[in-house]
């Protein structure tokens, strides 16, 4: 399949499954989970990764959905709490992020990175009509691709702690939650200065980006499929 045509496809099914109903997402659930069936493990402990990642993001979905959506209360008995209309709401949003997070990396695991910037950069076409520069973003675009690379591999490296021999500071409690931020914070810092001393000495590279071409007249029919589908659940 045309790398421009599994973009297109991403943008329908992202937008149908944030904006539609129950049945878009359960229809979602199983458009998404069926490329993941026959394919390599990896593929799916990627998307667990990433699941794994934006745990904190849910949570405090979670928390806004539950706690501030007005309508009836989930145990009556409470003065203030968390409401029905927050649960189905929040689930629904949660759900909908879980499939889209799913689908970006089917995206980006099914698609090798010339592939996807040449995508990109056909997409971006009607932006050349109105004078704007869409190499220089499909440059931007590589960059980012391969400084999250490198953001990763310096974190999944990183010296844990004890391993560099240096004393925790004596002002830090061993357990609790000030611990933890502060570990937080101390691991932020070290990343982001390893991510600029790495940035200064790396000298400059060209970026080849592929020239890109048109999908196949055939292909159109996946989106047009794939939006009649969610159109047809209510979406």
């Amino acid at each position: 399949m045309h790398p421009a045509i599994k973009i297109i496809l991403f943008l329908i099914y992202g937008i149908a499954v944030a904006f539609g109903g129950v049945p878009s997402l359960l229809t979602g659930a199983v458009l998404v989970l069926i490329p993941y069936l026959p394919g390599p493990r990896e593929r799916l402990l990627s998307a667990l990764r990433m699941l794994r990642r934006m745990r904190w993001f849910f949570f405090s979905i979670a928390l806004v959905y539950l706690l501030f959506t007005p309508g009836r209360l989930l145990f009556s008995a409470w003065p203030w709490g968390p409401t029905v209309e927050g649960v189905i709401g929040g689930g629904q949003r949660i759900a909908s992020l879980v499939l889209i997070v799913f689908a970006v990396n089917l995206l980006l695991r099914t698609t090798p990175r010339p592939a996807l910037i040449s995508a990109i950069l056909w997409c971006l076409t009607p932006l050349s009509w109105v004078g704007l520069p869409r190499e220089r973003l499909a440059v931007r675009i590589a960059l980012t691709l391969d400084a999250v690379d490198s953001v990763q591999a310096i974190y999944r490296h990183r010296p844990r702690e004890g391993e560099r021999g240096e004393e925790p500071a004596a002002d830090i409690p061993p357990i609790g939650l000030k611990a933890r931020l502060w570990r937080i914070g101390a691991t932020a810092q070290r990343l982001v200065l390893a991510v600029i001393e790495q940035a200064e000495s790396i000298p400059a590279q060209a970026i080849e980006v592929p020239r890109p071409s048109s999908p196949p007249l055939a292909q159109w029919l996946y989106p047009l499929l794939l939006g009649a589908l969610f159109v047809a659940l209510g979406w």
